[in-house]
């Protein structure tokens, strides 16, 4: 089954491919995995910064099911969302978390999330398993997310919680997983995407496709995660809240 999904994302005409930047991210991972099927290459790295579960919502980070021998680096400060993503990646080898959030300077930081037994009951909409912030551009502010614009928001405040995580660098990271190559960047962090996108070294690791969550993002941030994309020659399109680029 997993086979025919790749060949049928191979099989996108190019007209129907050039309209819609999902789509190239589609045919971009059915061409690693059968890369990797036929052994051509070195194994395929994702870096993926806020991978929550790594399936919910996320139209990406199931693929390294689906490319065998796929590696992955998994940032995720909530421990609730740590625990759901070990049971849907097992493979402790190839697949490291990082239990942080990444920052410009190591030490902790204060998250803002939603009570973990409140979201394991359903007592929560499950979208909200994925809500957790370190900016003031989500959660109570209600720009671009819920808060106190939304009619619902006194109904679900009382479940708000403030968590102390670790916090590190982007390099950091990368530097104690041994990451010397990057196939696939994903950064999802509800308002601090641009923090992270701005400490890749487009020039050292070049991934052949990025994808950055710009919905909670203000109108600066935008602009200069698009404007070091296209300073670095990518190939950048927008799609619903996410820009993605390719190499």
């Amino acid at each position: 089954m997993e086979f025919v999904r790749v060949v049928l994302a191979l099989g996108v005409p190019v007209g129907i491919l050039n309209r819609g930047a999902p789509l190239r991210g589609t045919r971009f991972l059915a061409w690693a995995a059968l890369n990797a099927r036929f052994g051509r290459g070195r194994p395929f790295q994702m870096v993926n910064v806020g991978a929550c579960d790594g399936a919910l919502f996320d139209d990406v980070t199931p693929w390294l099911h689906r490319i065998p021998n796929a590696r992955a680096v998994l940032v995720e400060p909530i421990p609730y969302n740590q625990q759901r993503l070990r049971k849907n990646y097992p493979d402790t080898e190839r697949f490291r978390i990082e239990p942080l959030a990444i920052t410009r300077k190591p030490g902790s930081i204060t998250v803002k999330t939603f009570d973990a037994a409140a979201l394991e009951a359903g007592t929560l909409p499950i979208e909200f398993i994925g809500c957790s912030s370190i900016t003031d551009t989500n959660l109570m502010s209600g720009k671009n997310a819920w808060g106190e614009a939304d009619i619902d928001f006194k109904k679900f405040a009382p479940y708000l919680r403030d968590i102390e995580v670790p916090s590190d660098t982007l390099q950091s990271v990368l530097d104690r997983n041994q990451v010397e190559h990057i196939d696939a960047f994903l950064v999802d962090c509800e308002g601090a995407d641009w923090i992270v996108f701005d400490q890749l070294d487009l020039e050292r690791y070049r991934p052949g496709m990025i994808k950055v969550e710009i919905g909670a993002l203000p109108a600066a941030e935008i602009g200069n995660v698009v404007v070091k994309l296209k300073t670095a020659g990518y190939h950048v399109g927008i799609y619903a809240e996410d820009v993605w680029a390719f190499a």
